[in-house]
């Protein structure tokens, strides 16, 4: 799972595994190596690569958000239920869209979470 994670946040950095590893100051293959799993990477390589990829080592390890992770969750959550609701009220008796329900139904899901 460790190395299926690194994989995803790497790619949603937009970064090859040539260009984290160079960062990291590794070679190519051993970033591949622990991308698939075959490798485990030491602590403070653990570390550099949380620092690089802008995560707590808390989602690094568990895929659970960290402190700073579900902050910024719960922020962009806030977002989300504001713009939804200055949504409804400006519909002024109009129906509600398809997307004004994906929406609604985004947001109300969300809160329960």
């Amino acid at each position: 799972m460790l190395g299926t994670r690194i994989a995803a946040l790497r790619r949603e950095a937009g970064l090859s595994q040539a260009q984290l590893a160079q960062r990291l100051k590794i070679s190519p293959s051993a970033m591949g190596m622990y991308e698939q799993g075959r490798r485990e990477p030491s602590v403070e390589l653990l570390i550099a690569l949380a620092r690089e990829l802008g995560v707590s080592m808390d989602f690094l390890l568990t895929g659970a958000p960290g402190l700073r992770e579900q902050a910024e969750l719960d922020e962009i959550l806030r977002r989300r239920i504001q713009a939804a609701d200055r949504n409804l009220e400006n519909r002024k008796g109009r129906p509600l869209s398809r997307q004004d329900l994906a929406e609604l139904f985004t947001a109300m899901l969300a809160e329960l979470m």
